[in-house]
């Protein structure tokens, strides 16, 4: 009996050790980290330097529903963001 609890307990104390972390990569201007149960519910961010020197960073979620970015910085530019420029030849 003596033998069960102790092999009990080790196993509850293994699986509150085992780390979260699914992906933890960082390089020299880019990072990558995610969390949670892989195929069931993750969480995570990545970012990266451009070579214009800007950093961007998404945060996302993914699970049942989808991928989903919960926040970032990464702003595509539409063509209705561009000014058109009036023509002053007239």
């Amino acid at each position: 009996m003596k033998v069960l609890v102790v092999f009990a307990l080790g196993l509850v104390a293994l699986a509150a050790a085992r780390p979260s972390d699914i992906i933890d990569f960082e390089q020299d201007h880019m990072e990558h980290e995610q969390e949670g149960v892989p195929g069931t519910a993750v969480e995570g961010e990545y970012s990266w330097v451009a070579p214009d020197g800007n950093e961007y960073h998404v945060k996302y979620v993914a699970d049942r529903f989808g991928y989903r970015i919960v926040d970032d910085n990464v702003v595509p530019r539409m063509r209705s963001d561009v000014a058109e420029f009036d023509d002053d030849d007239d």
